[in-house]
């Protein structure tokens, strides 16, 4: 079978800018150019035709539930619909993933009073706005009045679950939100794999987050669970020394198989899909059987590759006898990769931004103070354990005592800092009130051997 690559030319031809002039900004001119067409996707593979500009009723899904939404069209494609929608007063952009379309109805005889596309060579930005993200965004504009889109990068390092983990995607998130919706966040992946408890908490997170934003990885080395967290972007750019893949599954020691591994196997194809890729390449990296080459169409480019899970392509990338791991080279060719960048600087280029402005460093905070807290509490988890093993103390009592005070602050530790004492050795249970307990016991002990004293 073959899949051609769905990562479309529109990537490349959308609009020139984040920043979209609010109606109470007459500096900013609007362009008188005719509205251009549109064709969007619903599930189940019907399309929608028609124009920005035009104003639709929309049936969606909103978490669990069916929602109907009016506003005005100001882009679509076979991923997304934004619509400009007004709410208690004020007008805002919702975008809508394919998958969450029901119906588009065309609303008759409705012409919006301003137009709402941006004339990019008025405004003079050069961002590209990419597909996941809406158009609206606060930004910030040079001396030249060219708009610079707020960027955030958060870096991601060490195992998925401990040091990598969907609260602090939240938490970046949450900042970006400060400054409305399309800013632009830069994953920073530098993770050697991790937990599948966490992979799912994190599946669902990012999918809440590019509907706000544009999201970015940046990759250095993303094995197993951080390749999937990757997967989910519509960007994913590599450093030089790049690389991605490997996304098995285990059950202990044992890689898993049969209807758990076929699951697994359409979970990382689909994700793949979201992120506007062919579902070969993520099924390549979760098991060596599922091979994957591709070919380019004699004149195409690489973003015309078509790929195949046989080894009929030109171009080989995944045998029997490993599982898919890109790197950046590879990546590139095939159309996987956006670009490769060492340096803020070059990845400003990719991102075809005039420059790299971060709006803030409370990403970098955020992962930083994450990862002292990891160390002190692996550090203070190893000396408590210590004390609680071998306790000071001149007699039962006051040694029981000491054992009491550590055990009293290990399990301190558990609401500061779980996952560094359940999965970061020495390992201690997961459940915390196995703990507990036996604090519970140790206090009931300490107080009948008061008692006996007396």
């Amino acid at each position: 079978m073959m899949i051609r690559n769905t990562r479309s030319l529109l990537k490349c031809l959308a609009i020139a800018s984040l920043a979209v002039a609010c109606v109470s900004a007459p500096t900013l001119a609007f362009s008188t150019m005719l509205a251009p067409p549109v064709s969007v996707k619903l599930k189940g593979g019907a399309q929608f035709k028609g124009e920005v500009g035009q104003r639709v009723r929309v049936t969606c899904m909103q978490g669990a539930s069916e929602t109907i939404v009016e506003g005005t069209i100001v882009k679509g494609d076979a991923k997304m619909l934004v619509l400009a929608v007004e709410k208690s007063g004020k007008s805002s952009n919702m975008t809508i993933l394919s998958f969450d379309l029901r119906k588009i109805e065309a609303i008759a005889d409705a012409t919006p009073s301003t137009p709402l596309v941006t004339n990019a060579a008025a405004s003079g930005a050069t961002g590209a706005a990419k597909p996941g993200a809406t158009t609206t965004a606060t930004t910030t504009a040079d001396a030249s009045g060219k708009f610079i889109p707020n960027i955030f990068v958060l870096p991601l390092e060490g195992t998925v679950g401990i040091g990598t983990r969907h609260e602090q995607i939240e938490q970046i998130g949450k900042e970006a939100d400060k400054l409305g919706p399309g800013q632009i966040i830069v994953l920073l992946i530098d993770s050697p794999g991790g937990l599948v408890t966490e992979g799912d908490e994190i599946h669902l997170t990012m999918k809440e987050l590019k509907k706000r934003h544009r999201v970015v990885a940046w990759i250095k080395r993303a094995i197993s669970a951080a390749a999937f967290t990757s997967l989910h972007c519509d960007e994913i750019y590599f450093m030089r020394v790049g690389a991605l893949g490997a996304i098995t599954m285990f059950a202990g020691q044992t890689a898993i198989s049969g209807a758990e591994l076929e699951a697994w196997l359409q979970k990382v194809g689909e994700v793949s899909e979201i992120g506007g890729r062919s579902s070969y390449i993520g099924r390549a990296m979760v098991s060596s059987p599922q091979l994957l080459s591709y070919d380019i169409p004699e004149g195409g480019t690489r973003q015309d590759a078509v790929f195949y899970n046989t080894m009929q392509g030109k171009y080989k990338l995944s045998n029997e006898k490993e599982n898919l791991t890109l790197n950046a080279d590879n990546a590139w060719h095939c159309g996987f990769s956006d670009g490769t960048a060492d340096t803020v600087e070059e990845l400003a280029v990719c991102l075809q931004l005039t420059e790299w402005k971060e709006a803030n460093d409370v990403g970098r905070k955020i992962h930083e103070n994450w990862q002292k807290l990891i160390k002190d509490c692996v550090e203070q988890k190893t000396k408590l354990i210590a004390d609680l093993e071998n306790p000071a103390g001149s007699d039962d009592a006051a040694m029981l005592g000491a054992r009491i005070k550590a055990l009293t602050e290990l399990i301190r530790w558990y609401d500061r800092c779980k996952p560094a004492m359940v999965y970061e050795a020495p390992n201690l249970p997961e459940d915390v009130d196995i703990l507990k307990k036996q604090l519970a016991e140790m206090k009931k002990a300490l107080g009948d051997m008061k008692r006996n004293r007396q």
